[in-house]
């Protein structure tokens, strides 16, 4: 298997979870974002979307990392990440699809004023917005655009913001039932969302972390793994 990802892209590091925790061998191929790599036309030929991860397994293409994380557990089923009972899957779903629908969207704009905004307004406007006029998406195509440009204010993140320390409170009420999010055992639901929750450091909401003991138990759980740490980069501002 060859994974096209970025080493600080959340959606990458959703699969790679995934497939270090499952055990599985693969190959990486790195693109720096910020220097518009995944608008390459070899890498558009993956995904016209412009997006990572993609996900090659012998010659089938798969994009969209809850599809891939789920392509994988039907694939290869030995080290499951999905509850053995209905009710555990429900609450796997759950998560996989709150990640998905909200908490991926809710990370952009804090996480480009963190760190996108600064590295693009270094490089020559002119530059910049002609690569990002290629952009396929033009809600995608706008924050980019926003970065390069305005900046992001605290006003834009207000709502994201909000979301997110939303998730914290959310995650705190579902470990009150057991130690994972889905049940008795880790599942796509804890791996999903971990990415999510480590970028809270860089953003600097991780206080809302640490003043919930159970979340920061199970966070600290989940970097206790091995498979964590060939997975994600290192928790740093």
């Amino acid at each position: 298997m060859i994974l096209h990802h970025a080493t600080h892209s959340t959606c990458s590091q959703k699969v790679r979870l995934a497939l270090e925790e499952k055990g599985l061998g693969w190959e990486g191929r790195l693109l720096n974002l910020r220097a518009f790599e995944q608008l390459e036309p070899g890498f558009l030929a993956l995904n016209p979307a412009g997006l990572v991860p993609v996900l090659d397994d012998d010659g089938m293409t798969l994009t969209e990392s809850r599809l891939i994380s789920e392509y994988l557990e039907d694939a290869y089923p030995a080290m499951p990440l999905t509850p053995g009972t209905a009710a555990g899957r429900y609450r796997m779903r759950q998560w996989t699809r709150y990640v998905d629908e909200v908490i991926t969207e809710a990370i952009k704009l804090p996480s480009f004023a963190r760190n996108i905004a600064p590295a693009l307004k270094a490089l020559p406007r002119d530059d910049v917005l002609a690569q990002v006029a290629r952009i396929p998406d033009p809600h995608i195509r706008w924050r980019w655009e926003r970065a390069a440009t305005t900046g992001i204010s605290a006003q834009d993140m207000a709502p994201s913001v909000e979301q997110l320390i939303a998730m914290v409170a959310r995650l705190d009420d579902a470990l009150r039932d057991g130690p994972w999010l889905a049940g008795a055992s880790l599942s796509l639901a804890d791996l999903d969302i971990a990415p999510f929750v480590q970028r809270l450091h860089v953003i600097e909401l991780f206080d809302h972390v640490q003043a919930r003991p159970r979340v920061r138990e199970w966070f600290d759980r989940l970097r206790s793994r091995p498979a964590y740490a060939r997975a994600m980069p290192p928790m740093v501002a």
